[in-house]
């Protein structure tokens, strides 16, 4: 009888561990496929970041006819077993997989979706980019009244698609209402400025656009370097709004933060060697931006801007 009950005792207990293994299992797989959900999701919002740093500063470089198509890029292959030989491909942009991605987008977001662009080839090959005048019109004899309001519309309206997109990725990330809805508050407030032909409140609203991507990322993404990038070209853009007030004190302070904000990516180890020669150009171009200030010359400082963000960009 003991032996009996022994028995089934044993069964009980083997079949309430095999139910407690199952459990563990099914927990740590279901955990799992969260966690790989989520880390894609992440990815998105990033790519979506990207999306609306292309869009904003391309909107607001246009508001003073400013573009980087001036410039076209060569790009050199020194050969290994012949260091006189090399191979020239002209192609278009500093950041041209980041502005053809942002075309995507644009596209894709009539729909309601967004498209991320591609930096990889950027990357790689910064090494060898050099931007060379192209066209015969340039930055310093420039007619800034003539703004591409359309185009700028155009742009602007793609965002408002794509943006309910954006506001759910968000959310899922855990980004804070409040934050989201300043953004959506702001962005009417880009429309209003664009649709008035306001310059100077498109301007304004464009960079309070801009300041939040930023704190967007923070919710998401632990890489301060990758969030002191965008906080570097955030203070560049807020040295940019200024010129058209020449309020030279307020652009060279700005200057200063953004090379600040630069050098601690710079300081950080999230970069690689490729990487990390892009930012000490960058560095190199911002320290030319401040020395350029000192002239007070509104022409010379959108030349040395453009040159600066345009290498930013390309991160």
């Amino acid at each position: 009888m003991n032996n009996k009950i022994s028995k089934y005792f044993f069964i009980i207990l083997m079949i309430v561990f095999i139910i407690m293994l199952a459990i563990l299992i099914y927990i740590k797989s279901s955990a799992s496929d969260k966690s790989k959900e989520y880390a894609t999701l992440k990815e998105k919002g990033e790519g979506e970041i990207i999306y609306l740093d292309d869009i904003i500063i391309n909107s607001l470089n246009k508001l003073n006819n400013i573009s980087y198509s001036r410039y076209s890029i060569l790009i050199e292959e020194v050969k290994e077993n012949d260091q006189q030989g090399s191979s020239q491909t002209e192609g278009g942009d500093p950041a041209q997989n980041k502005q053809e991605g942002s075309s995507n987008s644009e596209d894709g977001s009539q729909s309601g979706s967004t498209e991320v662009k591609s930096t990889t080839n950027a990357t790689d090959q910064s090494e060898n980019k050099t931007s060379r005048l192209t066209k015969n019109d340039s930055l310093l004899n420039s007619n800034y009244g003539e703004i591409a309001w359309n185009e700028i519309s155009y742009s602007v309206e793609t965002l408002f698609a794509a943006w309910p997109t954006i506001t759910l990725d968000m959310k899922t990330l855990n980004v804070k209402d409040e934050d989201i809805s300043n953004f959506s508050v702001t962005l009417d407030g880009v429309a209003q400025s664009i649709k008035n032909k306001d310059k100077n409140s498109a301007l304004i609203n464009l960079y309070n656009l801009y300041t939040m991507l930023p704190r967007f990322l923070s919710y998401f993404i632990n890489d301060d370097a990758k969030i002191n990038l965008y906080n570097t070209k955030a203070y560049l853009l807020n040295a940019y709004i200024s010129a058209d007030k020449e309020n030279w004190q307020e652009m060279n302070s700005n200057v200063d933060q953004a090379i600040n904000s630069l050098q601690a990516v710079v300081n950080s180890n999230n970069t690689s060697d490729n990487e990390k020669s892009i930012l000490d150009k960058a560095g190199v171009l911002l320290q030319e931006l401040k020395r350029g200030i000192s002239v007070e010359d509104k022409e010379i400082f959108y030349l040395k801007y453009k040159l600066a963000i345009e290498q930013l960009e390309i991160l």
